[in-house]
């Protein structure tokens, strides 16, 4: 089973904002042993959300939807409102969101950082949620909540785009309760100097025949002048094997070879 994001918001999509949030839970979600799919970035327009968010619920190889973005207080954000059409639900007030928006706005406005601290229209939207949800996750950063939906065997994660908002929740909320368990993958790397990539084409797509559940990809670095040649797969012999076969056609093709164990890391 893997996981899929849907990373929202115009800021993405026209290249003004780049998107670290989905590449921070890729990283994590491979040492926690949760393959990644596919991560989709979309304008905040309601209808592509919802055909985003049904479509990847209706995947049957995903297990974990995350959405990020579009949560706060002005009106691009439409997540939860089209999150409430994609699953068929109301948009109800979460009680204990809409008294920490207010709590929040009260030290503020005693800190001198704001007039007042009246909910508007705009706080009283980050309080509402499509109903239903199987639980409310604290955000000890901001205001805007992670929600998480249980629905048919798949989990939806909804988070705040907001990068050390999300990785907060993420980190001291999602990890331990939804991912903890899992294996990472077994990774090991062949590493050459000055190596052309081409000349491996025959090794790469003998070892596609030969260990089909071993992931095997070449990475070019122009910057550095390295080839790594890096193996995955959730048997560490196998693993093993595919990247000794590398270092042994890379030899023979007379190229210094420096192998590491990666580790999940990798």
């Amino acid at each position: 089973m893997a996981a899929t994001i849907v990373a929202i918001g115009d800021e993405l999509v026209s290249g003004y904002t780049l998107d670290t949030n989905s590449n921070w839970i890729a990283q994590h979600l491979r040492r926690l042993g949760r393959p990644l799919k596919r991560v989709t970035q979309l304008r905040d327009r309601e209808q592509e959300i919802v055909e985003q968010v049904r479509r990847d619920l209706a995947d049957p190889e995903v297990s974990e939807v995350f959405c990020t973005g579009g949560l706060g207080p002005t009106p691009d954000d439409r997540t939860f409102s089209a999150l409430a059409v994609a699953l068929d639900r109301e948009l109800v007030v979460e009680e204990s969101v809409r008294q920490r928006i207010e709590r929040r706005l009260r030290r503020m406005k005693d800190a001198g950082l704001v007039g007042e601290a009246d909910l508007n229209e705009g706080h009283l939207r980050m309080a509402q949620i499509p109903a239903g949800a199987a639980a409310v996750l604290h955000n000890r950063v901001g205001t805007a909540p992670g929600v998480v939906y249980e629905l048919n065997g798949t989990r939806l994660f909804v988070l705040p785009g907001v990068p050390p908002e999300l990785k907060a929740i993420f980190s001291e909320e999602i990890e331990p309760r939804y991912l903890a368990g899992g294996a990472a993958a077994a990774v090991r790397e062949v590493r050459l100097q000055f190596a052309v990539e081409g000349r491996f084409w025959p090794i790469l797509k003998e070892l596609e025949e030969t260990h089909p559940e071993v992931s095997v990809g070449s990475y070019p670095n122009f910057d550095s002048k390295e080839l790594v040649l890096r193996c995955s797969g959730a048997d560490p012999a196998q693993v093993a094997d595919a990247a000794a076969a590398l270092a042994r056609f890379a030899e023979s093709l007379g190229y210094p070879v420096r192998q590491s164990a990666a580790g999940g890391s990798g």
